[in-house]
């Protein structure tokens, strides 16, 4: 089955079909602009171009208001999407089996994909077996499940049902199903309107009064235009956001496929959903508009928004029996181990690939990274893992890991966080630091990631002080090695959005001037702080630059105070705004320098994940192939 072949049709179709979007609120535009002109020239005229610009810009109006309505009620990210949905978080502690091994499988997929912990939900009244992931990005996004998906599916079909949503993560598919709904909301507004007239007309009608009985009937007519234009638009745009979800599940079944090598989990987990009583329904009435978003079906529908499941079966099993659903659904779910667990710590830390084949990871999964992730995570101490579920736990953790190793720095560091005055984090870390100490380094930052959904929980004034002090325990011994410069830019990449927020950004044509000054001083930046003398940092530096173009081949080695840690923040944010192929230039480049010796290795490895997680390109972790 080639599924590399669906997914790029996939990819080419989508666009195809947003510009149909475009075209119904074109036809939009002049259906209300035809009922204007024949209720104001009396049904004479069905056109008339001197009130177009009027009509037309009432129209868009009010088009735009409903899309600033609806995207202003999605802005809180996916958090909001979920409880909006009936969602109820997942507590860390939760002695629910059935949440436990959701818990396990999501912590492995994102450990496995570079992505921080999303925040997880159950939509506990939902029997149905389904699933969605939300947000603007991963930064601020939430996977939910049905309590039908919990109970229903074994942890094989449950991973491949998480792993089918981390390919919308990783796909970008999450800020354009926000999209697909605000611009639902959009044409949603002009039925909302005529209702509104429809309604002021009827109560003016019963009040009998002459001088009224024309404007009654004006907006008698003119709200039940609106209204049925409003159904139509409705019509079309369901039938137009049913088509893009279509085609984005076939890329989310493949790629789950792609990153599981397990075409049985994720089938299975629809045919039980074929042969299930109440198979993937929602019956939240928010489930309408957030539809698109879910693993399977959320209603019956005239336009459903994915795939038959027959048809979704059988492109993973080319032997499916529909007979054979119910046999599925009446198998009691299994809770099985990864076989990966146990063997993963027998052996040493695997080896590194070179520079060139890290950008054919970015945004990537494979089996052996998920196996990996799996390993690693059945490795940690248990402390550690529990510390990573709530606030004070992963405040303790955090400190931890950036403790120095030299006595004196490490007692700097300490008085530092008595000053703070908190006595409850300091016994936590007391607890947790021989564990800490005694990580291997690979595990450090994935660790980290880890507790960034437990650290989205601090009050903005808790964050501002854990800010300070992850800060101050940085500059203790008034330098910046690869793995704090790596743990700083993630902890900022990933909480700094939700309690200092910024307004986002457009996709920027980069100019090839800005992309080599950003370059010289990122590139210089990692040059300094991978390599310990002048010669190995000027060799990073060029083996870097080269990847730039022939216009770098003027640039030199910064000196480090021109490129400090501000100065590679301010350039990773412009270069977050820039083009896919501009991000993938800027990822060989760091890459190149890093790997300036021939390999990357671990620590620069850390460091090139961080990069490319400032970049929006989350990188798995980088074993060999």
């Amino acid at each position: 089955m080639d599924f590399f072949a669906r997914q790029e049709a996939a990819r080419r179709s989508t666009g195809r079909l947003l510009v149909l979007y475009g075209f119904a609120i074109a036809a939009i535009i002049l259906a209300v602009h035809a009922l204007f002109s024949l209720l104001t020239s009396g049904g004479a005229q069905w056109f008339t171009l001197s009130t177009f610009p009027v009509s037309c810009g009432i129209t868009l109006l009010v088009v735009f208001a409903g899309v600033g309505v609806g995207k202003a009620s999605l802005s809180a990210g996916g958090r909001a999407v979920a409880e909006m949905c009936g969602g109820r978080p997942v507590e860390p502690g939760s002695r629910d089996p059935a949440e436990r091994r959701f818990l396990n499988v999501v912590e492995e997929m994102a450990i496995a994909s570079g992505v921080p912990m999303p925040a997880l939900f159950v939509l506990e009244d939902e029997l149905g077996i389904n699933a969605f992931a939300a947000g603007h990005n991963t930064g601020d996004f939430a996977v939910a499940v049905s309590r039908g998906c919990l109970d229903q599916l074994d942890r094989d079909e449950l991973q491949g049902v998480v792993a089918h949503e981390f390919s919308h993560i990783l796909n970008n598919d999450m800020r354009r199903n926000l999209n697909l709904t605000g611009w639902l909301y959009g044409i949603m507004g002009l039925a909302l309107i005529g209702r509104i007239l429809f309604e002021i007309a009827g109560r003016s009608g019963r009040s009998r009064s002459k001088d009224s009985g024309q404007i009654t009937a004006a907006l008698f007519l003119f709200g039940l235009g609106l209204l049925l234009i409003g159904w139509v638009g409705q019509f079309f745009a369901r039938a137009i956001q049913a088509a893009i979800s279509r085609q984005r599940e076939h890329l989310a079944d493949a790629s789950a496929v792609q990153f599981t090598r397990n075409p049985e989990g994720i089938a299975n987990a629809l045919k039980k959903i074929a042969g299930y009583p109440t198979g993937s329904n929602i019956a939240n009435p928010r489930a309408s508009a957030m539809a698109h978003m879910f693993f399977a079906s959320a209603l019956n529908s005239l336009f459903a928004t994915h795939p038959p499941l027959e048809e979704r079966i059988k492109l993973l099993d080319p032997h499916f029996n529909p007979e054979l659903a119910q046999l599925l659904a009446d198998e009691p779910s299994r809770s099985r181990v990864p076989a990966a667990a146990s063997g993963f710590t027998g052996g040493g830390p695997p080896p590194l690939p070179r520079a060139a084949k890290v950008t054919r990871q970015v945004g990537s999964l494979a089996p052996a990274q998920i196996n990996h992730a799996a390993g690693l995570l059945a490795a940690l101490p248990a402390p550690l893992v529990a510390a990573t579920h709530e606030p004070l736990g992963a405040s303790a953790l955090v400190y931890g890991l950036l403790l120095d190793a030299e006595p004196a720095i490490r007692a700097a560091q300490f008085a530092r966080l008595q000053q703070t005055g908190q006595p409850a984090c300091l016994r936590e870390l007391n607890r947790l630091g021989p564990k800490i100490a005694a990580l291997p380094t690979g595990s450090r930052l994935p660790l980290a990631s880890l507790a960034t959904a437990a650290l989205r929980r601090l009050s903005p004034a808790q964050y501002t002080q854990f800010r300070r002090d992850v800060d101050a325990l940085i500059e203790a011994d008034n330098s910046v090695d690869l793995f704090e410069f790596a743990l700083q830019k993630n902890l900022r990449r990933h909480l700094d959005p939700q309690f200092l927020p910024a307004p986002a950004r457009a996709t920027q044509h980069y100019p090839a001037a800005a992309l080599l000054q950003d370059g010289a001083v990122l590139l210089s930046c990692l040059a300094h702080l991978g390599a310990k003398d002048r010669t190995a940092q000027a060799a990073a530096f060029q083996a870097g630059a080269m990847q730039l173009g022939t216009a770098a081949a003027g640039l030199r080695l910064l000196p480090l105070s021109e490129c400090n840690l501000a100065q590679v923040d301010a350039a990773l944010d412009r270069l977050a705004a820039a083009a896919p192929r501009v991000k993938k230039v800027v990822i060989e480049a760091c890459a190149h320098a890093v790997a300036h010796d021939g390999f990357i290795h671990d620590r620069e490895a850390e460091l090139l994940r961080a990069i490319g997680d400032s970049l929006d390109c989350p990188l798995p972790p980088l074993l060999q192939a």
